[in-house]
C-alpha cells in the first residue's frame, strides 16, 4: 500500500549500517531460563534465549549489511569463524537450520504519513527499526491516535491526517534518533567502543543509573488524547 501511494521504499529508507539474523533450534545444549546472553566481537554480536519447549533463539547484529539470501549462511560463518564463547556450536546449529531470517537494520522517515484518502501507521509510516523494539507499541499508539482524530473530525479525513500527523511527529523523530542511538550499542565498532558499552551496562547497577542513561530513548513520555467514543458514531472515511 505504501509503494501504491507513496513510491518505493528506497525513498523512506535509512539503513543504519548493521544487518541482522536469526533462527530458533530445539534441543541446544547451553540453556539459562530468561536469561539473555550474548557475545561481542567489535562489530559483531551474537546472543541466545531460552524459549518454551527446550527451543532456543539466537540473534545475531553485525556491521554491514545482510547478504543474499543464497549466501547468509556462508556470510555469518565468515563473521563468527573466529568468534569464542558458544560460537562454534551456534554455527553448527545455524547449518541444521532451515529458516533463517536476515535483514539490515533501518529505519522509515517520511515527509508526511498520508496522501489523499491513503495514511499510515506503525512500521510503515515510521519503522524506528528492529534491533530497538516497540513496534507493536507504536502501531498501537498510532491506530488509537489517527482512529479518536477520525472520530473528533466526524469522518473528514483530510482534518483528522493532520492532527494525527501534530500529535505524534515529535514524539516518533524522538523515538527514531534514540533508536539510532540504541542500535549503536548492539555491535560497537571498535574494542574501546566494546568497552565502553560494556561499563555502562554494569553501571546499570546502580540506583538510577539507567534511567539516566537510556532513559530518554526509552522512556514513553506522550500524554495521548483523551476521545469521546460512542458506538452510534459511523466514521465515514
Amino acid at each position: 500500500m505504501r509503494r501504491l501511494a507513496f513510491g518505493s521504499i528506497g525513498t523512506f529508507e535509512r539503513n543504519l549500517g548493521y544487518g541482522v539474523a536469526a533462527f530458533e533450534t530445539r534441543g541446544y545444549r547451553h540453556r539459562d531460563e530468561n536469561v539473555y546472553l550474548m557475545h561481542n566481537r567489535p562489530g559483531r554480536m551474537v546472543g541466545r534465549f531460552a524459549l518454551r519447549d527446550d527451543r532456543t533463539l539466537f540473534l545475531f547484529v553485525f556491521r554491514g549489511d545482510a547478504g543474499e539470501p543464497a549466501a547468509q549462511k556462508a556470510q555469518l560463518r565468515d563473521l563468527y569463524r573466529d568468534a569464542r564463547w558458544e560460537c562454534p556450536d551456534i554455527l553448527n546449529e545455524l547449518e541444521r537450520t532451515d529458516d533463517l531470517y536476515c535483514d539490515r537494520v533501518s529505519q522509515i522517515r517520511m515527509d508526511g504519513w498520508s496522501r489523499g484518502r491513503v495514511v499510515l501507521i506503525g512500521d510503515a509510516a515510521f519503522c524506528v527499526s528492529l534491533v530497538a523494539g516497540q513496534g507493536s507499541a507504536l502501531a498501537m499508539i498510532s491506530a488509537y491516535v489517527l482512529a479518536g482524530e477520525l472520530v473528533r473530525a466526524d469522518g473528514r479525513h483530510e482534518e483528522a491526517f493532520s492532527a494525527y500527523e501534530t500529535h505524534l511527529r515529535s514524539y516518533i523523530g524522538a523515538k527514531q534518533r534514540g533508536a539510532e542511538r540504541f542500535a549503536a550499542a548492539f555491535a560497537p565498532r571498535t574494542s574501546w567502543g566494546l568497552w565502553f558499552r560494556n561499563q555502562v551496562v554494569k553501571a546499570f547497577s546502580l540506583p538510577g543509573a539507567a534511567k539516566f542513561a537510556i532513559g530518554r530513548d526509552l522512556a514513553d513520555k506522550l500524554d495521548l488524547p483523551t476521545y469521546r467514543w460512542s458506538d452510534r458514531k459511523a466514521i465515514g472515511v
